[in-house]
């Protein structure tokens, strides 16, 4: 599969996920704005994806294959508004909510430099990303009462499918290009699935029984 095709029906598919998710937060009572921000995921997505089959500012490896590095500036926006919902789920503290945003928007843009640079360069920024990332998860990890409280699922789920976004650059040719580009299309297209739309959905279900 080409990975434009890969991109466009990455677009339907969030495009149609915003739509989704519209309209079962119209329905609700409750109008927090944490519980409606996977409908802004899911839009800021489409555009990264419609901007991605566009091939617009895309730039090229070492090896020929497209690097499209806009996806981490896009990121940048849709994972620290998923970091948040993470944050009060967990219930840290109202104090670290925005330590743990800057974080993930310091691991995206570090990602977006390593992903903008194709010279060897690039690996220091993407030390410095994967350093902001461990950060976030300590950050979401840590127990301010000074309890032992056990890792709950959600964490676990954060830490085993955020964690494959940079293995896969690192086999991208963004990295040391053993994939290609299609196939790093389709597995990141795979991750957005289910850390954005399969995340919102187990949101929208966690508020209804909460109410």
């Amino acid at each position: 599969m080409d990975e434009s095709i890969a991109f466009w029906i990455g677009s339907a598919i969030f495009a149609i996920s915003s739509l989704m998710f519209a309209i079962l937060e119209n329905r609700r009572n409750n109008r927090e704005i944490v519980f409606r921000s996977h409908i802004f995921v899911s839009f800021i997505t489409t555009i990264s994806y419609v901007f991605m089959a566009l091939a617009l500012l895309t730039g090229v490896a070492d090896n020929g294959q497209p690097i499209y590095w806009t996806r981490w500036l896009f990121y940048i926006a849709s994972c620290s508004i998923l970091t948040l919902d993470i944050a009060f789920i967990v219930k840290i503290p109202d104090s670290r909510k925005v330590e743990v945003a800057s974080f993930t928007g310091l691991t995206m843009l570090c990602g977006f430099l390593a992903s903008f640079i194709t010279s060897v360069d690039r690996w220091w920024f993407f030390g410095l990303s994967s350093a902001a990332y461990v950060g976030m998860l300590y950050t979401l990890f840590k127990r301010y009462d000074g309890s032992s409280k056990s890792i709950s699922s959600i964490m676990w789920f954060v830490v085993i499918t955020w964690s494959l976004f940079p293995l896969i650059w690192v086999l991208a040719p963004t990295g040391i290009g053993i994939l290609a580009a299609d196939i790093e299309a389709i597995l990141y297209l795979a991750l957005d699935f289910i850390t954005k739309i399969a995340f919102g959905v187990y949101i929208t279900t966690r508020n209804r029984l909460i109410e």
